[in-house]
């Protein structure tokens, strides 16, 4: 879509000459996120693997690169590896002998992700654990602090994994959850939204804890395609 688009906010203070267009977004993505052949790599053959196209993209890799650094992490945890996609953008950002421990369910998935970070020369920074999340991410806590924590798995348990970051990010640490608008679905109630219902009130119940003060000493969502939130550990 090449034509010029206007994006209209109804929020006071906010205006309305915010002008994008596909070719100005392609400039900015190819200018401040570039990707390089092991990424690329890994971002295009990942549906021809089977499995399903649903990382993050490289705009999303470089503000997870953006974050990482910004609070310093060496210890970071990753809820929901796929190919090691995003694996490796964090992994990047991470200083030498940093660790990023990443999650990941599917055994196929796992292995995939073992042979992309391997490729990319980033075996030493990362572990990928397989099987359920819960499990491992009771035995990372002997691990811990961790600094950076990316949530980016089944959407109904966002609000299970939120709970073990509150107990083991440290202050300061940076908290992250991708697919945050739940694929437009966010608002709704979960009786609008049907079968995605349960999906829903998680992300609902996720959200207000991440802009719960109790916890986090700030909370914003970077509008993405699919909506990023984040948070900052109190």
């Amino acid at each position: 879509m090449a034509q010029l688009l206007r994006k209209k906010s109804n929020h006071a203070g906010v205006g309305t000459g915010e002008y994008r267009s596909e070719k100005l977004l392609n400039f900015v993505s190819a200018l401040i996120a570039p990707e390089d052949g092991a990424l690329r790599k890994i971002r295009l053959e990942t549906p021809k693997r089977g499995l399903p196209p649903i990382n993050i993209g490289p705009d999303e890799g470089k503000i997870l690169d953006f974050l990482v650094k910004a609070c310093r992490a060496q210890n970071a945890v990753e809820v929901g590896t796929l190919a090691g996609y995003s694996s490796c953008w964090i992994a990047r950002a991470l200083p030498e002998g940093g660790m990023l421990h990443t999650l990941e369910y599917e055994a196929k998935h796992a292995q995939l992700a073992r042979d992309n970070i391997r490729a990319a020369g980033l075996e030493s920074k990362i572990t990928v654990h397989e099987g359920d999340a819960s499990v491992i991410l009771s035995s990372l806590v002997k691990s811990g602090p961790y600094d950076f924590c990316f949530i980016d798995a089944d959407k109904v348990n966002y609000p299970r994994y939120l709970r073990w970051a509150i107990d083991n990010v440290r202050s300061g640490g940076i908290v992250v959850g991708d697919n945050a608008y739940l694929f437009g679905k966010l608002h709704l109630s979960a009786k609008k939204a049907k079968n995605d219902g349960p999906a829903v009130e998680a992300m609902q119940e996720f959200l207000s804890t991440m802009a719960d003060t109790r916890f986090f000493s700030s909370c914003a969502m970077i509008p993405t395609g699919e909506g990023m939130a984040m948070a900052v550990m109190k």
